[in-house]
Protein backbone atom coordinates (compact mmCIF):
# COMPACT_ATOMS: atom_id res chain seq x y z
CA UNK A 1 0.00 0.00 0.00
CA UNK A 2 2.77 2.43 0.94
CA UNK A 3 4.70 1.65 -2.27
CA UNK A 4 1.56 2.12 -4.35
CA UNK A 5 0.91 5.54 -2.80
CA UNK A 6 4.50 6.52 -3.41
CA UNK A 7 4.27 5.48 -7.08
CA UNK A 8 0.98 7.32 -7.58
CA UNK A 9 2.21 10.57 -6.03
CA UNK A 10 5.49 10.63 -7.94
CA UNK A 11 3.64 9.70 -11.12
CA UNK A 12 1.04 12.42 -10.70
CA UNK A 13 3.77 15.02 -10.15
CA UNK A 14 5.47 14.09 -13.44
CA UNK A 15 2.10 13.70 -15.14
CA UNK A 16 1.11 17.25 -14.23
CA UNK A 17 3.92 18.50 -16.47
CA UNK A 18 2.94 16.16 -19.30
CA UNK A 19 -0.72 17.08 -18.89
CA UNK A 20 -0.19 20.83 -19.13
CA UNK A 21 2.00 20.41 -22.20
CA UNK A 22 -0.78 18.23 -23.64
CA UNK A 23 -3.25 21.05 -22.97
CA UNK A 24 -0.96 23.34 -24.94
CA UNK A 25 -0.78 20.92 -27.86
CA UNK A 26 -4.58 20.56 -27.92
CA UNK A 27 -5.23 24.32 -27.85
CA UNK A 28 -2.72 24.98 -30.63
CA UNK A 29 -4.05 22.14 -32.76
CA UNK A 30 -7.70 23.11 -32.40
CA UNK A 31 -6.98 26.74 -33.28
CA UNK A 32 -4.52 26.23 -36.14
CA UNK A 33 -4.64 22.58 -37.20
CA UNK A 34 -0.91 22.13 -36.54
CA UNK A 35 1.19 20.25 -34.00
CA UNK A 36 3.81 22.58 -32.50
CA UNK A 37 6.70 20.13 -32.30
CA UNK A 38 8.94 22.76 -30.67
CA UNK A 39 6.66 23.36 -27.69
CA UNK A 40 8.67 21.17 -25.31
CA UNK A 41 11.96 22.78 -26.37
CA UNK A 42 10.50 26.25 -25.80
CA UNK A 43 9.65 25.19 -22.26
CA UNK A 44 13.17 23.84 -21.76
CA UNK A 45 14.54 27.14 -23.04
CA UNK A 46 12.61 28.92 -20.28
CA UNK A 47 14.44 26.89 -17.63
CA UNK A 48 17.83 27.75 -19.14
CA UNK A 49 16.95 31.43 -19.49
CA UNK A 50 16.23 31.50 -15.76
CA UNK A 51 19.55 29.74 -15.08
CA UNK A 52 21.49 32.14 -17.31
CA UNK A 53 20.07 35.27 -15.69
CA UNK A 54 20.78 33.79 -12.25
CA UNK A 55 24.34 32.56 -12.68
CA UNK A 56 25.47 32.98 -16.28
CA UNK A 57 27.01 29.81 -17.70
CA UNK A 58 28.15 28.50 -14.33
CA UNK A 59 26.49 26.22 -11.82
CA UNK A 60 23.78 27.70 -9.61
CA UNK A 61 24.72 27.59 -5.94
CA UNK A 62 22.47 27.87 -2.91
CA UNK A 63 23.72 31.43 -2.39
CA UNK A 64 22.85 32.60 -5.92
CA UNK A 65 19.53 30.78 -5.84
CA UNK A 66 18.43 32.76 -2.80
CA UNK A 67 19.31 36.16 -4.28
CA UNK A 68 17.41 38.71 -6.31
CA UNK A 69 18.94 37.49 -9.58
CA UNK A 70 17.11 34.18 -9.27
CA UNK A 71 13.78 35.96 -8.90
CA UNK A 72 14.69 38.13 -11.89
CA UNK A 73 15.60 35.00 -13.84
CA UNK A 74 12.18 33.48 -13.20
CA UNK A 75 10.45 36.68 -14.32
CA UNK A 76 12.58 36.97 -17.45
CA UNK A 77 11.83 33.34 -18.36
CA UNK A 78 8.11 33.95 -17.90
CA UNK A 79 8.38 36.92 -20.26
CA UNK A 80 10.72 35.44 -22.89
CA UNK A 81 9.05 32.08 -23.49
CA UNK A 82 5.48 33.35 -24.14
CA UNK A 83 6.87 36.09 -26.39
CA UNK A 84 9.02 33.61 -28.28
CA UNK A 85 6.17 31.09 -28.54
CA UNK A 86 3.90 33.74 -30.05
CA UNK A 87 6.75 35.07 -32.18
CA UNK A 88 7.46 31.69 -33.76
CA UNK A 89 3.80 31.53 -34.78
CA UNK A 90 3.68 34.95 -36.42
CA UNK A 91 7.15 34.94 -37.96
CA UNK A 92 7.76 31.34 -39.00
CA UNK A 93 4.77 29.02 -38.72
CA UNK A 94 1.80 31.15 -39.77
CA UNK A 95 3.17 31.92 -43.27
CA UNK A 96 3.47 28.17 -43.92
CA UNK A 97 -0.05 27.52 -42.61
CA UNK A 98 -1.38 30.38 -44.75
CA UNK A 99 0.10 28.73 -47.85
CA UNK A 100 -1.53 25.44 -46.89
CA UNK A 101 1.88 23.79 -46.73
CA UNK A 102 1.81 20.88 -44.27
CA UNK A 103 5.44 20.06 -45.01
CA UNK A 104 6.28 23.71 -44.42
CA UNK A 105 4.85 24.01 -40.91
CA UNK A 106 6.17 20.58 -39.88
CA UNK A 107 9.66 21.52 -41.08
CA UNK A 108 9.38 24.94 -39.40
CA UNK A 109 8.41 23.59 -35.98
CA UNK A 110 11.06 20.84 -36.10
CA UNK A 111 13.69 23.38 -37.17
CA UNK A 112 12.76 25.65 -34.24
CA UNK A 113 13.16 22.70 -31.86
CA UNK A 114 16.62 21.80 -33.17
CA UNK A 115 17.71 25.45 -33.19
CA UNK A 116 16.78 25.80 -29.51
CA UNK A 117 18.62 22.59 -28.59
CA UNK A 118 21.71 23.70 -30.50
CA UNK A 119 21.65 27.15 -28.89
CA UNK A 120 21.38 25.68 -25.39
CA UNK A 121 24.18 23.20 -26.09
CA UNK A 122 26.49 25.99 -27.27
CA UNK A 123 25.81 28.34 -24.38
CA UNK A 124 25.68 25.70 -21.63
CA UNK A 125 28.66 23.35 -21.92
CA UNK A 126 27.83 21.01 -19.02
CA UNK A 127 25.90 17.79 -19.80
CA UNK A 128 23.16 18.76 -17.33
CA UNK A 129 22.33 21.44 -14.78
CA UNK A 130 20.56 21.39 -11.44
CA UNK A 131 17.77 23.92 -11.23
CA UNK A 132 17.33 25.45 -7.76
CA UNK A 133 14.05 25.13 -5.92
CA UNK A 134 12.11 28.44 -5.75
CA UNK A 135 10.41 27.21 -2.56
CA UNK A 136 12.54 25.93 0.37
CA UNK A 137 10.96 22.48 0.64
CA UNK A 138 14.24 21.18 2.10
CA UNK A 139 13.34 22.93 5.37
CA UNK A 140 10.37 20.60 5.86
CA UNK A 141 10.56 16.96 6.93
CA UNK A 142 13.91 15.28 6.28
CA UNK A 143 15.40 17.60 3.68
CA UNK A 144 12.05 17.86 1.91
CA UNK A 145 11.24 14.14 2.26
CA UNK A 146 8.09 13.22 4.20
CA UNK A 147 6.42 9.94 5.12
CA UNK A 148 2.64 9.49 4.98
CA UNK A 149 0.90 6.13 5.57
CA UNK A 150 4.26 4.41 5.19
CA UNK A 151 4.98 6.03 1.81
CA UNK A 152 8.09 8.19 1.45
CA UNK A 153 8.03 10.95 -1.14
CA UNK A 154 9.18 14.50 -1.85
CA UNK A 155 6.94 17.17 -0.38
CA UNK A 156 7.35 19.16 -3.57
CA UNK A 157 5.46 16.39 -5.44
CA UNK A 158 2.24 17.53 -3.77
CA UNK A 159 3.03 21.11 -4.72
CA UNK A 160 3.62 20.23 -8.39
CA UNK A 161 0.40 18.18 -8.52
CA UNK A 162 -1.64 20.99 -6.95
CA UNK A 163 -0.07 23.62 -9.23
CA UNK A 164 -0.77 21.50 -12.30
CA UNK A 165 -4.44 21.08 -11.37
CA UNK A 166 -4.83 24.81 -10.64
CA UNK A 167 -3.22 25.83 -13.94
CA UNK A 168 -5.33 23.33 -15.90
CA UNK A 169 -8.51 24.67 -14.31
CA UNK A 170 -7.34 28.23 -14.99
CA UNK A 171 -6.84 27.46 -18.68
CA UNK A 172 -10.27 25.80 -18.77
CA UNK A 173 -11.82 28.91 -17.21
CA UNK A 174 -10.07 31.31 -19.59
CA UNK A 175 -11.09 29.29 -22.65
CA UNK A 176 -14.65 28.58 -21.52
CA UNK A 177 -15.75 31.61 -19.51
CA UNK A 178 -13.98 34.75 -20.77
CA UNK A 179 -14.48 36.98 -23.81
CA UNK A 180 -11.03 35.96 -25.02
CA UNK A 181 -11.97 32.29 -24.66
CA UNK A 182 -15.25 32.75 -26.53
CA UNK A 183 -13.28 34.40 -29.31
CA UNK A 184 -10.97 31.40 -29.46
CA UNK A 185 -13.97 29.08 -29.65
CA UNK A 186 -15.38 31.13 -32.53
CA UNK A 187 -12.03 30.93 -34.36
CA UNK A 188 -11.93 27.19 -33.83
CA UNK A 189 -15.41 26.70 -35.25
CA UNK A 190 -15.13 29.12 -38.19
CA UNK A 191 -12.08 31.37 -38.52
CA UNK A 192 -13.48 33.36 -41.46
CA UNK A 193 -16.85 33.83 -39.77
CA UNK A 194 -15.13 34.97 -36.57
CA UNK A 195 -13.21 37.62 -38.51
CA UNK A 196 -16.41 38.83 -40.17
CA UNK A 197 -18.09 39.46 -36.80
CA UNK A 198 -15.08 41.38 -35.50
CA UNK A 199 -12.96 38.79 -33.68
CA UNK A 200 -9.27 39.74 -34.14
CA UNK A 201 -8.26 36.23 -35.13
CA UNK A 202 -4.52 36.77 -35.62
CA UNK A 203 -4.12 38.62 -32.34
CA UNK A 204 -6.19 36.11 -30.38
CA UNK A 205 -4.28 33.13 -31.79
CA UNK A 206 -0.99 34.87 -30.96
CA UNK A 207 -2.20 35.50 -27.41
CA UNK A 208 -3.24 31.84 -27.15
CA UNK A 209 0.29 30.79 -28.15
CA UNK A 210 1.65 33.11 -25.47
CA UNK A 211 -0.74 31.66 -22.89
CA UNK A 212 0.37 28.13 -23.76
CA UNK A 213 4.01 29.12 -23.38
CA UNK A 214 3.43 30.86 -20.04
CA UNK A 215 1.50 27.98 -18.48
CA UNK A 216 3.98 25.39 -19.69
CA UNK A 217 7.05 27.25 -18.43
CA UNK A 218 5.46 27.80 -15.00
CA UNK A 219 4.95 24.09 -14.45
CA UNK A 220 8.36 23.26 -15.96
CA UNK A 221 10.13 25.64 -13.58
CA UNK A 222 8.15 24.16 -10.70
CA UNK A 223 9.11 20.60 -11.67
CA UNK A 224 12.70 21.22 -12.86
CA UNK A 225 14.33 20.93 -9.40
CA UNK A 226 13.28 17.26 -9.18
CA UNK A 227 16.23 16.19 -11.35
CA UNK A 228 19.07 17.26 -13.69
CA UNK A 229 18.00 19.38 -16.66
CA UNK A 230 19.79 19.12 -20.01
CA UNK A 231 19.38 20.57 -23.50
CA UNK A 232 17.14 17.66 -24.50
CA UNK A 233 14.99 17.49 -21.36
CA UNK A 234 12.45 19.93 -22.78
CA UNK A 235 12.14 17.85 -25.95
CA UNK A 236 11.47 14.70 -23.90
CA UNK A 237 8.79 16.48 -21.87
CA UNK A 238 7.26 17.72 -25.11
CA UNK A 239 7.13 14.19 -26.56
CA UNK A 240 5.29 12.94 -23.49
CA UNK A 241 2.85 15.84 -23.61
CA UNK A 242 2.26 15.04 -27.27
CA UNK A 243 1.62 11.40 -26.40
CA UNK A 244 -1.07 12.47 -23.91
CA UNK A 245 -2.67 14.77 -26.51
CA UNK A 246 -2.66 11.95 -29.07
CA UNK A 247 -4.39 9.60 -26.63
CA UNK A 248 -7.45 11.90 -26.52
CA UNK A 249 -7.25 12.73 -30.22
CA UNK A 250 -6.58 16.45 -29.58
CA UNK A 251 -10.25 16.82 -28.65
CA UNK A 252 -10.40 18.13 -25.07
CA UNK A 253 -7.85 20.17 -23.07
CA UNK A 254 -9.03 18.79 -19.71
CA UNK A 255 -9.05 15.20 -20.93
CA UNK A 256 -5.56 15.80 -22.32
CA UNK A 257 -4.46 16.89 -18.84
CA UNK A 258 -6.01 13.76 -17.33
CA UNK A 259 -4.21 11.65 -19.95
CA UNK A 260 -0.95 13.32 -18.93
CA UNK A 261 -1.58 12.44 -15.28
CA UNK A 262 -2.31 8.84 -16.25
CA UNK A 263 0.86 8.67 -18.35
CA UNK A 264 2.91 9.86 -15.37
CA UNK A 265 1.44 7.18 -13.10
CA UNK A 266 2.00 4.47 -15.70
CA UNK A 267 5.62 5.57 -16.08
CA UNK A 268 6.20 5.50 -12.33
CA UNK A 269 4.64 2.04 -12.14
CA UNK A 270 6.84 0.73 -14.94
CA UNK A 271 9.98 2.17 -13.31
CA UNK A 272 9.13 0.33 -10.08
CA UNK A 273 7.84 -2.89 -11.67
CA UNK A 274 9.52 -6.22 -12.30
CA UNK A 275 9.20 -9.06 -14.83
CA UNK A 276 10.43 -12.51 -13.71
CA UNK A 277 12.29 -10.89 -10.86
CA UNK A 278 14.09 -8.35 -13.06
CA UNK A 279 13.48 -4.64 -12.48
CA UNK A 280 12.25 -2.68 -15.48
CA UNK A 281 13.80 0.63 -14.46
CA UNK A 282 13.80 4.15 -15.97
CA UNK A 283 14.80 3.01 -19.48
CA UNK A 284 11.56 1.06 -19.91
CA UNK A 285 9.63 3.89 -18.27
CA UNK A 286 10.59 6.18 -21.15
CA UNK A 287 9.92 3.70 -23.95
CA UNK A 288 6.95 1.48 -23.06
CA UNK A 289 4.18 4.16 -22.80
CA UNK A 290 5.16 5.65 -26.16
CA UNK A 291 5.19 2.22 -27.82
CA UNK A 292 1.75 1.46 -26.37
CA UNK A 293 0.32 4.72 -27.70
CA UNK A 294 1.83 4.13 -31.15
CA UNK A 295 0.20 0.71 -31.13
CA UNK A 296 -3.16 2.20 -30.14
CA UNK A 297 -2.89 4.80 -32.90
CA UNK A 298 -2.07 2.10 -35.44
CA UNK A 299 -5.06 0.03 -34.30
CA UNK A 300 -7.32 3.09 -34.34
CA UNK A 301 -6.26 3.92 -37.88
CA UNK A 302 -6.83 0.32 -38.98
CA UNK A 303 -10.32 0.27 -37.47
CA UNK A 304 -11.22 3.48 -39.32
CA UNK A 305 -10.03 2.09 -42.64
CA UNK A 306 -12.18 -1.01 -42.13
CA UNK A 307 -15.31 1.00 -41.30
CA UNK A 308 -17.92 0.99 -44.11
CA UNK A 309 -18.32 4.19 -46.09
Amino acid sequence: MSLSLQIVLSGLAAGSVYGLLAVGYVLVYRLTGIVHFALGDLVGLGVFVALFVTAGQGAVTEATASGWRFVLGLLVALAVVPALTAGTWFGIIQPQVGRGSTLGWVAATVAIAFAIQSFISVVFARPAYVFPDPIPFHDAGRDGIVTVAGATFQLRSLYVIALGVVLALLVEYVVGRTRFGRGLQAIEQDAEGASVVGVPSDRFVGLAFGLVGAVAVVIAIAAAPSGPFSATTGMLLGVKGLVAALVVGFRSPMWAFVAGLALGVVEAGIASGTISGHGLGPAYREVVPILVVLLLLALRGRVRTLEPE
